[in-house]
């Protein structure tokens, strides 16, 4: 039995600035998400999804009504995907107290070395911090081909960006 985990960390960089404003982006647990892949090698058995959904996207943004608005990128900032996986994200829509303007989640995308939208049209926003505010991040590994699987532990560093 081949025995494969995979790490995700998360990094939280490229925060742009608006006039005086700061705007920033933080993650309700900033611990890595360790995803084992062990139990998922069983012959005959069709393409598994292992899935994590503890960390939620929060933000603050502020701009002037005639600003165009935010989108928040994410992509594979170091590391690489093992061969036979994908990796997968997909962000709930907003959860909180506040009455701004929150981003509207794209689809699930895949996860690259390319950005993808994650969070679009997002205003003046304060999104809360922790868990329960902003945005649950669902992270899935589908398994697309077991016969590249290899055994060993990887570690993948995720970047969110966000901008105008």
């Amino acid at each position: 039995m081949k025995k494969l985990s995979v790490i995700l960390w998360f990094l939280l960089c490229s925060i742009s600035l608006v006039s005086q404003a700061q705007n920033s982006i933080s993650l309700s647990n900033k611990s890595p998400i360790f995803m084992d892949l062990t139990h998922s090698f069983n012959a005959g058995v069709p393409r598994q999804v292992i899935v994590d959904d503890s960390q939620w996207l929060n933000y603050t943004t502020l701009m002037r009504p005639s600003d165009p608005t935010f989108s928040i990128t994410i992509e594979i900032a170091m590391g690489s995907i093992p061969d036979g996986l994908e990796l997968q994200v997909e962000a709930s829509p907003y959860s909180g107290g506040s009455k701004d303007r929150a981003g509207t989640p794209t689809n699930k995308i895949t996860v690259t070395h390319t950005p993808r939208i994650l969070i679009d049209n997002i205003g003046t926003c304060y999104t809360g911090s922790g868990k329960n505010e902003g945005h649950r991040l669902t992270f899935s590994f589908v398994i697309t081909d077991y016969s590249k699987l290899q055994s060993g532990t990887t570690s993948i560093y995720v970047q969110y960006t966000i901008k105008q």
